[in-house]
């Protein structure tokens, strides 16, 4: 894609360049797609602390919600924002995801298996 010329409104919008298309192997995709929070979370998770307008409250630090091991960013705090600012809560919550399964799996007791 490539930003064409400004429409009537003055917005530059994306058109398609011919034969750039291409196929990339992955092993996941992480669709994150958003714009204000979901109504029904409130309803649907009970233990899950939500604000008056229906965004989760998490722990600013580590975007930690009230429910153990679940982590949240975006627009479902902040309501509509920037995705530089999803991008960096999606930051700080990856890297205390990875703290959290790494104290989880030392903690974990694996049992000897008798032979």
């Amino acid at each position: 894609m490539k930003l064409g010329e400004p429409d009537s409104s003055g917005r530059r919008r994306p058109v398609p360049i011919e034969g750039s298309e291409f196929i990339m192997e992955v092993d996941m995709v992480v669709v994150a797609i958003g714009q204000s929070p979901n109504p029904l979370i409130s309803q649907t998770t009970p233990h899950l602390n939500v604000g008056k307008w229906g965004n989760v409250e998490v722990d600013w630090d580590t975007m930690a919600t009230s429910i153990e091991g679940v982590y949240a960013g975006g627009d479902i705090i902040r309501g509509g924002a920037t995705v530089i600012l999803a991008m960096g809560d999606a930051r700080i919550a990856a890297a205390e995801m990875h703290k959290y399964l790494s104290e989880k799996k030392k903690k974990r007791k694996v049992p000897s298996a008798k032979l």
